[in-house]
């Protein structure tokens, strides 16, 4: 294997240049480059300066930069194709579930090498807010209304999560909300995956009144569902929320022009199905998807992955499990059936005892 040339900065200069006139593919085919190795010397140069570039002395000379193969590029730009929403730390996620491990930095390269542009979010390093999580499935819920234009046409988009795993319980798509909307959409979550320990919304008109206590509290309470509000002024309460509508957003709206409320509720739908079932989530860790914690297949999927199993070419069907068991910090068992939690204390000959 032949040694792995180094370029001095005025080589690297040269390259640049000639890039401006042959285009950075061609040049980087001369010099037997990668085109990303480009396109990063041209980012150093704009910030650096030319002085600057030219003075530069690379502190680790022999180290050179990591080679990706083809086949992993073309599997980065192939994630990417398909989910144009998604940025590097996402893609990384999302090969790793199909047994590839490649970079955050190597795959943000490739992006940027071909057109992918970081958002100002992404660059700047923001101060990051302690958020609380709940502790199972359906222990707590969080429910927020986006508004969107589909043509000149104002819709209500509203969407509600399962804290623990972030799923998405169920959706709506409308013209007008009201509380009628609102209970109809809790009550078939609840049909669906069971019943919700405390609903978590702001203080919009059809969740919460000022007066006295609205309908859709009302049945909160008759069905054994506390409501928490969010503090007012103070969005990073209903954070996991806010962040799922940016999500949809991103990955959604700015990606699709819906041309009737029909067509963009076929949209969502699809769109709902792919963020719960395929689309490896941040905020749980990065390769799990939203159904696999929410369904308990997370030590599954996890040992899978640790052998490197392609879990995109399995089947996915997720079995909607409606009990589940975990176990507090002090021993305490939960048993959790249809969203209702019965709590056993461990007993020496395997049996459980209600506190």
């Amino acid at each position: 294997m032949s040694k792995k040339r180094h370029y001095s900065q005025d080589e690297k200069y040269a390259i640049l240049m000639s890039a401006k006139d042959i285009g950075v593919s061609k040049a980087a085919e001369i010099a037997g480059l990668h085109y990303t190795t480009i396109y990063g010397w041209r980012s150093d140069l704009t910030v650096l300066g030319k002085k600057a570039f030219l003075a530069y002395k690379p502190s680790r000379p022999g180290r050179g930069v990591k080679k990706i193969s083809a086949d992993q590029e073309a599997a980065i730009l192939d994630v990417w194709k398909k989910n144009p929403g998604y940025g590097p730390g996402q893609i990384r996620n999302q090969l790793r579930r199909q047994g590839i491990t490649i970079s955050s930095v190597t795959v943000r390269k490739i992006l940027k090498g071909n057109g992918y542009k970081s958002s100002k979010k992404e660059d700047k390093n923001d101060k990051r807010w302690h958020r609380f999580e709940a502790s199972r499935p359906l222990e707590l819920a969080q429910m927020d209304i986006l508004e969107r234009y589909i043509n000149k046409l104002k819709v209500y988009v509203i969407l509600l999560i399962d804290d623990y795993s972030r799923f998405i319980l169920s959706f709506r798509i409308l013209e007008k909300t009201s509380v009628d909307c609102i209970i109809d959409l809790v009550d078939e979550a609840v049909q669906k995956y069971g019943k919700m320990g405390e609903m978590l919304t702001d203080r919009g008109f059809v969740f919460y009144s000022w007066r006295g206590i609205n309908r859709f509290e009302k049945w909160l309470e008759v069905s054994g569902i506390d409501h928490t509000h969010a503090s007012p002024h103070h969005p990073q309460t209903l954070g996991k929320v806010e962040a799922l509508n940016r999500r949809i957003q991103s990955e959604l709206f700015k990606q699709q022009q819906f041309s009737t409320l029909g067509h963009a509720v076929t949209g969502i739908e699809k769109w709902v199905d792919h963020y719960n079932y395929h689309r490896p989530h941040q905020g749980i860790g990065g390769v799990l998807t939203p159904g696999e914690r929410f369904h308990g297949q997370t030590r599954k999927v996890l040992d899978k992955i640790s052998k490197g199993v392609n879990l995109e070419q399995e089947n996915t069907i997720i079995n909607r499990s409606l009990l589940t068991i975990s176990r507090t910090d002090n021993g305490q068992i939960i048993l959790t059936v249809l969203g209702q939690s019965l709590a056993f204390q461990g007993g020496h000959n395997g049996t459980g005892s209600k506190p």
